[in-house]
């Protein structure tokens, strides 16, 4: 079930109901060993102990399925509970498939055709109840915001909400300061210094305002005394992060940052993040083997030229490496220097299109996430001379440089392909966002969204932008982080 607490705080309503569906798959299981061998209810937890790594493996299958598809996302509540259905049978599926398989691995965990049928149907049936009550929750639930203004400049922002109020979220009003009188045409609840009286008599959820907001020592008790009785209070910002999960550049200041960045949580980022990059990438070399076998056939075969190419890349904090690829473009393509990769690239080969469109001609930066000049999950490291040209058009961007960059990211698997300065503007926006929260957590949620990204061949999300404020503009010389290098005339020993 979704409350107001859970959409408050889109990870924790994600977790929640990724964590629901491994919890009904499991009950299932143990349902289905109940009614096909008649085991007795004080014996059924001893009885299936056998089965239990098979039906663990189905349940986070079938959960990542279904984050996969995007059915704990609030911005896709509007998916009907027919299709819905349909792409739940789907992911259950491929999580029975996974478990019929994973008896070659394991005999002794093999569940048999009557536990599967009724397990099968018990998890599709209690499943699709779960994801009813959550289209029903998403489509019903409203929060009220009242927006603190203060002074001109903060009305300004009362123009983000034409382009950035979400459906879950409803503008009751603003609350003017008691030395000013607001101009715009918006309706005026009352004055700051009833605000308490104000907050309980429209029955606000949550109040939004500027960051110099909280610099006011009056509007700062005020503030606390809201938070104690249980309103959420929060600056703009905050909340865009919460309902998109980027932090808009506009908006950001030096104390945003500082605020970021005060927790930098270096047991992880030191250990466990590193022990997390070893595993997966040796995984992923393993798995990916036949896929880069065949890739560099089929290059060889296509187009003259090596199959590898390096170009030097700054990591964290600068530092220069040598990051791998598969050639996707043709020999002497940027004879004339670089300049911004498309999703349509003219200058790439048939096979080269392919491969990056699926993303595999990243695959040899395993190898970069091993040797420790990556990490598996990170913001894309981009070429020394680019990054001082960027910076100087994009404020904040060398922040980026703060953490390991990444094969696969929060920009990534939330933007295509970028094609001008503006692109790389605000992809830095969902790096910020990672920077910012990045865990263990954060990034296999990002692993799945790669998954999700690689089979539908691409990014199509749209970006919800801000329209009233000046975009950077483009240069007339414009470089990509994307770019290709040009090509190495050997290949990567």
């Amino acid at each position: 079930m979704l409350n107001a607490r859970t959409l408050k705080h889109h990870w924790w309503h994600v977790s929640v109901h990724y964590l629901t569906d491994v919890v009904l798959f499991c009950l299932a299981f143990l349902v289905g060993i109940r009614l096909r061998f008649a085991v007795e209810w004080n014996l059924l937890l001893i009885t299936p102990l056998q089965y239990a790594p098979s039906i663990l493996l189905g349940s986070l299958t079938f959960a990542s399925c279904c984050y996969i598809m995007g059915f704990y996302s609030p911005q896709i509540y509007n998916l009907n509970l027919f299709k819905r259905a349909l792409m739940i049978l789907l992911a259950m599926l491929i999580s029975l498939v996974v478990m019929t398989g994973f008896f070659y691995v394991n005999y002794s965990t093999r569940i048999g055709r009557g536990i599967m049928l009724y397990s099968g149907t018990i998890t599709f049936l209690t499943v699709l109840i779960h994801h009813g009550l959550i289209i029903r929750n998403l489509q019903n639930y409203k929060e009220r915001i009242a927006l603190v203004v203060t002074c001109e400049p903060d009305e300004e922002e009362l123009r983000l909400f034409n382009d950035f109020w979400g459906q879950h979220l409803e503008l009751v009003g603003i609350i003017h300061s008691d030395n000013y009188k607001p101009k715009k045409q918006f309706k005026i609840l009352g004055p700051t210094s009833k605000i308490h009286e104000i907050v309980q008599r429209e029955e606000i959820d949550r109040v939004v305002c500027a960051n110099k907001s909280f610099a006011d020592s009056t509007l700062y008790r005020d503030f606390c005394g809201l938070r104690y009785s249980g309103i959420l209070v929060m600056p703009i910002i905050s909340l865009f992060e919460e309902v998109y999960q980027y932090v808009p550049i506009e908006l950001m200041s030096y104390d945003w940052l500082m605020n970021a960045s005060a927790s930098p949580q270096m047991i992880y980022i030191k250990k466990i993040k590193r022990g997390f990059d070893i595993g997966v990438s040796i995984l992923g070399l393993i798995v990916s083997s036949p896929i880069m076998l065949i890739s560099i056939i089929l290059i060889k075969l296509t187009s003259r030229g090596p199959v590898f190419y390096t170009q030097i890349r700054a990591g964290r904090f600068g530092r220069r490496f040598k990051m791998i690829k598969l050639r996707t473009m043709y020999v002497g393509a940027e004879g004339n220097g670089a300049v911004w990769s498309a999703e349509n690239d003219p200058r790439a080969t048939p096979i080269g299109k392919i491969l990056r469109r699926y993303r595999i001609d990243e695959l040899p930066q395993l190898v970069n996430v091993l040797r420790g000049d990556m990490s598996f999950v990170g913001p894309r490291p981009e070429r020394p001379e680019f990054i001082k040209q960027l910076s100087a058009v994009i404020p904040f961007y060398q922040e980026r440089l703060m953490v390991q960059p990444g094969i696969t990211g929060w920009a990534q698997v939330n933007y295509p392909y970028g094609s001008s300065i503006d692109d790389a503007r605000k992809k830095l926006e969902y790096d910020l966002y990672y920077m910012k929260r990045m865990s263990i957590f954060l990034d296999l949620f990002i692993l799945l969204d790669t998954v999700r990204t690689v089979i539908r061949g691409g990014v199509k999300k749209q970006h919800i932008g801000l329209k009233y404020l000046s975009p950077v503009k483009n240069t007339e010389n414009k470089q990509s982080e994307n770019a290709d290098e040009n090509i190495v005339s050997t290949p990567h020993k």
